[in-house]
This record gives structure tokens, sequence and C-alpha cells, in this order.
């Protein structure tokens, strides 16, 4: 993950309790498994890929079961996602997308797609802090305005000084 990536975990809405942090519990330094909220999820998984293949391209590491989509990082649109889906394809376990926050066409083009594809499945994000959001750009706004990546690239020498004295305001950099 690029510094300049802003996170988002994707997640049914009616697998989540708006108040839950699901953070609180993880015991690793990695994203929390998210398989648990895709249990009862009666969409396509290919479906959403087939979604999703429209708005980035398909990186060259995709498998079957791990399906990667990688954006023009020479062009400043790093934005990537992936899906990791059962053995047998049937069912998704996890949904993640970085969005690249150093061009605006990004978040006007790449993230409002993203969000209107969660929109129509009912999906919420989460973001490293562990605040859960509707695919709303006005509702995850702040976040992204107070995330480690805005803050790096708003003031990259205060951004490694915070770090350097362990004062990130994100669960993960």
């Amino acid at each position: 993950m690029a510094i300049w990536q802003y996170l988002l975990i994707v997640v049914p809405e009616n697998s989540i309790d708006k108040n839950c942090n699901i953070f609180e519990d993880n015991e690793t330094e990695f994203l929390p498994d998210t398989n648990s909220y895709w249990e009862n999820f009666v969409g396509s998984p290919n479906y959403i890929i087939s979604e999703l293949d429209q708005i980035l391209p398909r990186a060259h590491w995709s498998t079957d079961t791990f399906v990667s989509w990688k954006g023009d990082d020479k062009n400043n649109e790093d934005n990537d996602g992936h899906i990791s889906l059962t053995d047998d394809k049937s069912q998704i376990e996890e949904f993640i997308f970085r969005i690249d926050l150093r061009k605006e066409s990004n978040i006007t083009n790449t993230l409002h797609s993203i969000l209107d594809l969660c929109k129509k499945h009912n999906f919420v994000l989460i973001d490293l802090k562990g605040k859960i959001f509707e695919p709303n750009l006005e509702d995850i706004l702040e976040s992204i305005k107070t995330s480690n990546a805005a803050r790096f690239l708003n003031d990259p020498m205060q951004f490694f000084e915070d770090l350097s004295k362990n004062n990130s305001n994100e669960t993960r950099t």
C-alpha cells in the first residue's frame, strides 16, 4: 500500500452492526478477517467482479480466487482493489479497495464508480479507524481528509515527524 492511498474495506450492510469496530478484537498486525461478514451474502461474486472490471483494469497477478485490479500508477492513478473468493468461487471472503489521493479524478471518477457499485449491492465501507460509512462521498469525506494518506500529501515532513513520535491517526498506515 502506497502512503497516498486511502483504504476502505467493503462488507454487506446487513452483516454488520453500525456500532461495531472490526479492529477492536483484531490481534494481528494485519487487516481484520472479514469472511464472516460475507457468509450470508446472496449476490453474485461474478457480477460484482464484472462491474469492477468496468472501473479498474484487472491486475496481471489476479487469480480465480484472488481477483485484483490495479490502476496506472505512472499516471498518478494508483487505485487498486481485490476480492478474495472461497475455493469454489461461490462466495466473497474479502473486498478491499484503495484510492490514490494524489489526483482529483481518482475521487471524482474511480471512487464515485466504486461507491455506486457499493450502493447498488447494499454494501457499507469501513475505514482504517474502524468507522462504518454508507457508500456516499459526503459520508466518508472527513475520513479521507484526516487519513494518513491525506496528511502525508498535505505536509510530508510533518507526517513523518508525527509518525516518528508514533502519532498516527489510523490503525494501519
